[in-house]
């Protein structure tokens, strides 16, 4: 029976506030596994971060050296029976460098677990050559189990392997999902993004919306938290439309912050933006968050958005600032706020809370 994982995923330093959902994620999983008795490794995949072309395939190409050693390092001499890999990824273009390690890991003697997160799987999938195809099959072969964070991607590896597969969602721990839905202010509408502040992420989309809806309600704020990404320059870009904006002292601005104060913060907003195109983008932690404490998520129809939401009319048909605007205000004079978000923090009490999902993993994990 499995009594320890060595997890290899982007965590970060675990003494450090996390620089991205998927951190955030990588953690929660960790701790999850630990609640039921695992005992964790972590071994930290390099998270590259240079900017150009030539340094940052410099970069890849030196970590994954790096990492692959820091892997057989901390495997080599461990007990197999009761020891397993567990690799945390987004697919894509390290589809080839994951199956290396997938064989590296069982040529060691080690059983191997991939927990596939994020949706750009299925995009590359979806466009992948038939050599690309086959490294991906081959891979899910070799697993002993392989998780899914989306159920379309599940669907797609269910089609060509027959390794066990489990659908693992994030969650939210209990303690962060609110008990009563806070009272909104009633003389203001006060719209949020928290995550980080990234091109993908189309945090100017958020300010250009909500710019437009100054044009018909005097009583618009808007609240921007996270640190920035791989481009500094966007952050600088955001910065400096929030203070070229006419409204620009209804917006607050904060950087990476704790999240205990963006709880804090949430308990006083309506509606959580949410634009996002990126690429890696799948169970996002910051929706999950949002919709834990009641706020009403306005999103793109992206990758497991619709499915997390679960309310069509939540959901904007691309990325113009127009169609944000447009979503909001029929949302708020035609639709109840306080009804959709209580109705959010149910969907994620009965669906993506720690207990439910966790409960059924554990059941799950017993089978490897």
């Amino acid at each position: 029976m499995i009594k320890k994982f060595y997890v290899f995923g982007n965590i970060g330093k675990m003494s450090e506030t996390p620089k991205s959902g998927g951190q955030s994620s990588a953690r929660r999983v960790i701790k999850g596994l630990e609640d039921m008795g695992y005992k964790m490794t972590p071994i930290v995949r390099r998270r590259c971060v240079m900017e150009g072309r030539l340094i940052h395939f410099l970069e890849t190409q030196s970590f994954a050296v790096i990492d692959l050693c820091k892997i057989i390092g901390h495997m080599l001499f461990d007990n197999r029976k009761n020891s397993a890999f567990l690799m945390l990824t987004y697919g894509g273009k390290l589809a080839p460098y994951e199956l290396i390690i997938t064989w590296v890991v069982r040529l060691l003697g080690y059983k191997s677990v991939t927990y596939m997160k994020g949706g750009q799987f299925m995009d590359f999938y979806n466009r992948g050559s038939k050599f690309y195809r086959w490294i991906v099959k081959k891979n899910m072969d070799l697993q002993s189990q392989a998780w899914f964070e989306g159920m379309p991607s599940l669907e797609i590896v269910r089609k060509i392997s027959d390794t066990y597969l489990v659908y693992y969602p994030n969650y939210v721990v209990e303690e962060n999902i609110a008990e009563t839905v806070a009272e909104r202010p009633k003389d203001k509408l006060n719209l949020c993004y928290f995550g980080r502040i990234t091109p993908e992420k189309n945090v100017d989309v958020v300010i250009k919306a909500f710019n437009l809806l100054c044009q018909r309600y005097d009583d618009v704020y808007l609240t921007i938290i996270g640190g920035s990404g791989y481009s500094e320059q966007y952050v600088k870009d955001i910065d400096a439309m929030i203070e070229a904006s006419p409204q620009k002292s209804h917006i607050i601005r904060k950087g990476l912050t704790p999240f205990p104060e963006i709880k804090e913060i949430m308990q006083s907003q309506h509606f959580f933006v949410f634009p996002s195109r990126e690429r890696c983008e799948g169970h996002s932690n910051s929706l999950n968050e949002a919709m834990a404490q009641g706020l009403v998520p306005v999103v793109s129809d992206y990758h497991f958005n619709r499915a997390i939401v679960s309310d069509d009319r939540l959901i904007v048909d691309g990325y113009e600032p127009q169609a944000y605007a447009e979503k909001i205000i029929q949302i708020r004079e035609t639709m109840d706020l306080k009804e959709l978000s209580v109705k959010m923090r149910d969907r994620v009490k009965e669906t993506f809370s720690h207990d439910v999902v966790n409960k059924r993993i554990y059941q799950e994990l017993k089978k490897i």
